[in-house]
């Protein structure tokens, strides 16, 4: 077996093992910790630390599983801005890393460690350099003044039915649907996703922002509907285990309003499930959409399951999400005919593709 590939193994197998090694050895290492944050807080403390010493493990297994190193480099230059947003100073997360790493050598055998370490300790290196410089922190908020801002702000404040008469109101003023998908649904994701980085938001409140505007898209769906046919179908789905669907199904309503036949499958779509109902289908595209870097996994497994199926081997197949803007060039190396880093993307992509299918 591939030495990269009998390392992944392992380390996924040992996951949970590495988790706990890490955790104990953090606790030895700082009783201090008991002192400073409670009994109560210090398990909360642990508990954390160990969910985030999986993600450590399934972060770095991917990295080395796509021969990319840069999917750790980013994770763990996102963890750490991530943290620091939230009281946590870097030097808690380096000792935490540096007992994972400990917990990595004594977990693995001497071969996957040889594979391992080195993009383990390369990515931490980069993190704390103090001149590396991280995308995560440079996106930009929305214009003060702009429709997207109004909207999100009703939305923080639990304004649900404002939010939805803000952009009844617009639509009435002659703002196209296209435009408040792209433009306001859209941008205002985006934010929120910056917001809960920056530790401006919490968890719920992204969680309500999402499912509010889910709910405020819903009430516009005839008029979504309502565009004449072109003969071209569509089928969107996110990875397995992906449950941040919402961008898929803005690109599926746009292509409605484009005159498309959409298929929206949404989130967790299982690998054997999708290829039936492509295989069924038959569309003129599919969307694939992870935006955990830990799903990319889950969309190569469909693409593969697709192109081996005589059926759908020749479908288009259109991906996007974070997980893919994060890293360039990957879309060509599992299969896919083409990356969409936003709707416009994804619409330009896919005239191309029927523009060459025709030719």
């Amino acid at each position: 077996m591939d030495e990269s590939l009998s390392a992944v193994n392992e380390l996924r197998s040992a996951a949970e093992a590495i988790a706990q090694a890490a955790v104990a050895k953090d606790y030895a290492r700082r009783p201090a910790l008991l002192a400073r944050y409670g009994e109560h807080d210090l398990t909360m403390y642990l508990q954390d630390s160990r969910f985030h010493s999986r993600f450590h493990t399934t972060y770095l297994a991917d990295a080395i599983s796509f021969s990319r190193p840069s999917i750790f480099k980013d994770y763990i230059g996102w963890l750490k801005e991530a943290l620091a947003a939230r009281g946590v100073a870097p030097e808690e997360l380096l000792e935490n890393l540096k007992c994972m790493r400990e917990a990595l050598a004594e977990n693995l055998t001497p071969a996957s460690v040889d594979v391992v370490l080195p993009v383990f300790e390369a990515a931490v290196a980069d993190a704390f350099d103090e001149g590396a410089a991280h995308l995560h922190s440079s996106e930009q908020p929305l214009p003060a003044d702009g429709l997207a801002k109004r909207y999100l702000d009703l939305l923080l404040r639990c304004e649900r039915q404002l939010a939805l008469d803000l952009i009844q109101e617009a639509i009435r003023s002659g703002v196209g649907l296209r435009e408040i998908w792209l433009r306001v649904f859209q941008d205002s994701q985006y934010e929120v996703g910056r917001l809960w980085q920056s530790n401006q938001i919490s968890i719920a409140q992204e969680h309500y922002c999402t499912a509010a505007t889910q709910t405020i898209m819903s009430r516009r769906y005839s008029h979504v509907f309502s565009a004449p046919r072109k003969g071209h179908i569509l089928v969107t789905a996110c990875a397995p285990g992906e449950i941040h669907e919402l961008g898929m199904r803005m690109i599926a309503d746009i292509f409605e309003m484009e005159g498309w036949d959409t298929y929206h499958l949404g989130a967790n779509m299982p690998v054997a499930a999708l290829a039936d109902f492509v295989a069924q289908r038959q569309p003129d595209l599919v969307g694939l959409s992870a935006t955990m870097t830990f799903h990319l996994e889950g969309v190569a497994m469909i693409i593969k399951a697709l192109r081996e199926n005589k059926q759908t081997s020749d479908v288009n197949l259109v991906v996007g999400g974070r997980a893919f803007n994060r890293e360039p060039g990957l879309w060509r190396e599992i299969g896919a005919n083409a990356y969409a880093r936003d709707i416009e993307d994804a619409l330009n992509a896919a005239a191309t593709l029927l523009a060459g299918a025709k030719a």
